[in-house]
């Protein structure tokens, strides 16, 4: 028998493919037989129990839903118009198999309002985390379907950690509340915004290509930039501000949760700039000159921030520029993870040393380098003129080695 845990797994899912394709059987037990492929899930037991509330194994349940789309489409003779999944379901199993004795699913609209507070933050009023995946799938669905573009844009509120240890968690979350109702007035009724977690926001642009949504970012980075500059707690002014990430379907990518990922490696771009900034995620990055360490007679070290000890063996630069470097490495790292860079010459007379932050992870393993890993890391430039600083540093000429 199915768990309640496997069945909220599904049920967003399962609930938005019958809002989406109520009246399109075969496009609804196609995604059945895909969504219990991806999952394992027995999925015609998760959909009768979330329509009625009876717990069946998965071949009578696959029997019981075949009998409701045969009732549908003699209910539709009958009526002489179009009739809903739902209420066929709740026919058959009131009329004619006769298994509902107490039907809750005649408080449908009971269910679906209870539906709908469960997918919104109970705080910002913004979708959550989990109703936010499922719209994402569905417009990436409508999306492929009709060859439209999306964006996604991924935010973080740069300071709101230390303002929120400052004033504490009641002054916190009624800036939050604020942040979501400023994003909900710079979008249109077709786009979703979510509270993804803490102080981080989502926003899905249907139908948008990549300047559009670059349009949109900046015109809420620059809202909640005026807002909170003007905003003051205990006389003393906030100046919180946002930074964020843009990914755009189908050319960053065509699954969900790594058009997620890649807005959030564009958003770490964005914070690693300085914050109060917007980033673009793009596959290859040329938006400066990259050099080669070889050429240029530069020895480059990298380890982690919070470990003293460099790896066991050394990254391989491959190449560098003004704005971050890309290395081949042994060691996993994580999106996000801040290093320690150091450059420089072979006498060691000329060195460079810089923060950087992880905004790429490419394991090499379909080149035949299973255990490798292209590691793309941006730096971290903590003063006004430290990047001419860097590119003067990577341009000056030095001896050759021998």
């Amino acid at each position: 028998m199915i768990t309640p845990h496997e069945v909220e797994r599904v049920k967003g899912e399962l609930l938005a493919l019958l809002d989406e394709d109520s009246h399109n059987e075969e496009r609804i037990l196609g995604r059945l037989s895909q969504i219990r492929c991806e999952t394992g899930i027995q999925v015609h037991s998760a959909l009768l129990l979330i329509l009625t509330h009876l717990m069946m194994d998965e071949e009578e349940a696959r029997s019981h839903w075949n009998a409701v789309l045969q009732h549908r489409i003699h209910l539709i003779a009958r009526v002489g118009r179009e009739v809903g999944l739902r209420v066929a379901a709740f026919d058959y199993f009131i009329n004619v198999n006769r298994k509902l004795t107490r039907p809750k699913i005649i408080e449908m609209s009971v269910f679906e309002e209870s539906e709908r507070s469960s997918a919104l933050d109970s705080l910002t009023g913004l979708t959550n985390q989990r109703s936010f995946k499922s719209s994402l799938q569905r417009e990436l669905r409508r999306s492929k379907r009709y060859e439209l573009e999306l964006c996604l844009l991924s935010m973080d509120l740069d300071n709101f950690r230390e303002i929120n240890e400052r004033y504490g968690d009641l002054v916190g979350d009624i800036l939050l509340k604020e942040v979501a109702i400023l994003i909900k007035n710079k979008i249109r009724d077709i786009d979703v915004a979510a509270r993804w977690a803490g102080e981080e926001f989502v926003l899905m642009l249907p139908e948008t290509e990549r300047m559009g949504a670059y349009l949109v970012a900046e015109r809420i980075r620059m809202e909640i930039e005026r807002h909170f500059v003007r905003r003051e707690v205990d006389g003393k002014p906030i100046h919180m501000t946002l930074s964020i990430g843009i990914a755009k379907y189908p050319d960053d990518s065509t699954v969900g949760e790594r058009l997620i990922a890649r807005a959030e490696e564009a958003l770490y771009q964005a914070k690693a700039r300085g914050a109060n900034s917007v980033a673009v995620y793009y596959r290859e990055r040329r938006n400066f000159i990259r050099f080669d360490p070889s050429h240029r007679a530069l020895s480059i070290e990298v380890k982690p921030s919070d470990h003293p000890l460099p790896e066991p063996v050394p990254p391989q630069a491959k190449n560098v520029s003004r704005s971050g470097l890309m290395v081949e490495t042994a060691r996993p790292y994580g999106i996000g993870e801040c290093v320690v860079v150091k450059c420089h010459d072979a006498g060691g007379s000329d060195q460079l040393t810089l923060k950087g932050r992880v905004v790429r992870v490419e394991e090499l393993d379909d080149r035949g380098m299973p255990g490798r890993f292209d590691v793309g890391i941006a730096f971290i430039l903590e003063w006004e003129h430290q990047e001419a600083e860097v590119a003067r540093f990577l341009q000056r000429e030095r001896p050759r080695p021998g």
